[in-house]
């Protein structure tokens, strides 16, 4: 089943494509220089098996000169190997190129699994090379320029330190990646790093903003964020409850009966367009089950 564990670091890729590649430096590759990252579909056909995450990494032309597929795998499932074999010789045969396959798991003992399972793996005819990643390859950034620059690796980086003793040390920089993003991003990754810090970090959080101008800015602008959204979604609700009093008004103004549940039900939906279209209904209609048939 999707996680957080699971589907924030493929969100990192999208943010940025060459992540993986740094990954596979991190685990020791000597990889080639390109010029650009790009995403490509994931899906693999005829039968269409999807990778988590497949990226070209191109020449100053745009040509791709090398690929990457990246997985997050967080249980055991022995027939991933298939797969993963399916998807390196799908990239390498679609554009010709070479294609590394990096695996990132959140628990290092299913990678020691996966690990076995691929020494084992002596029978088949293509044999699995794959750069295996866990938290405890992925460093502690704590440089700000380069968290300000690459903020996808920043935030990689604190998911996998979180629980640190002196995850304190990383507060500049994780600050300096989280001002660089768009409002929408900005709070999804807060909530996938800072608020998954423990209470006692979490408050340190809190004062280390206080302390700096960008950090003040910061803490206010996630707040006036959220209370936005949270008085959208309010406006929302009101009007919708609006316009579904005003099918029961309609309804009773008609001498329609309308049974408590059914009436429960009306006030309950939040969708304007089904409350417009029950409204229409509720001019004609001779009884509550015509206005909220399907």
């Amino acid at each position: 089943m999707p996680s957080s564990a699971h589907e924030t670091p493929i969100e990192l890729v999208r943010l940025d494509p060459s992540l993986p590649d740094w990954v596979q430096t991190l685990l020791g590759d000597d990889t080639p220089a390109f010029d650009q990252a790009r995403l490509y579909d994931p899906n693999v056909r005829p039968r269409t098996y999807q990778a988590d995450a497949m990226v070209l990494l191109c020449g100053p032309d745009g040509r791709p000169v090398r690929a990457v597929v990246f997985e997050v795998q967080r249980g055991r499932d022995p027939e991933k190997l298939a797969s993963w074999k399916l998807y390196v010789g799908h990239l390498e045969r679609e554009f010709a190129i070479k294609a590394s396959l990096v695996v990132f798991f959140p628990d290092p003992a299913v990678a020691a699994w996966y690990g076995r399972q691929i020494e084992q793996d002596t029978a088949s005819g293509a044999q699995l090379r794959p750069r295996f990643g866990t938290p405890s390859d992925v460093p502690a950034i704590v440089d700000e320029e380069v968290a300000a620059a690459w903020p996808a690796r920043m935030l990689l980086s604190a998911m996998c330190h979180l629980t640190d003793a002196d995850v304190d040390v990383m507060f500049p920089a994780l600050l300096a990646a989280l001002v660089t993003l768009e409002p929408d991003a900005k709070i999804f990754y807060h909530n996938v790093t800072v608020a998954r810090l423990t209470e006692a970090a979490r408050a340190r959080w809190e004062e280390f903003l206080m302390t700096t101008a960008v950090g003040k800015r910061y803490y206010d602008d996630m707040l006036n964020e959220v209370d936005a959204r949270a008085e959208a979604r309010g406006e929302a609700r009101g009007e919708a409850r609006g316009e579904a009093r005003s099918v029961l008004l309609v309804l009773e103004s008609r001498g329609v009966s309308v049974p408590a549940a059914l009436r429960e039900r009306i006030l309950a939906t939040a969708d304007a367009g089904q409350l417009d279209l029950w409204l229409r209904h509720a001019a004609t209609a001779t009884t509550v089950e015509d206005v909220v048939q399907d």
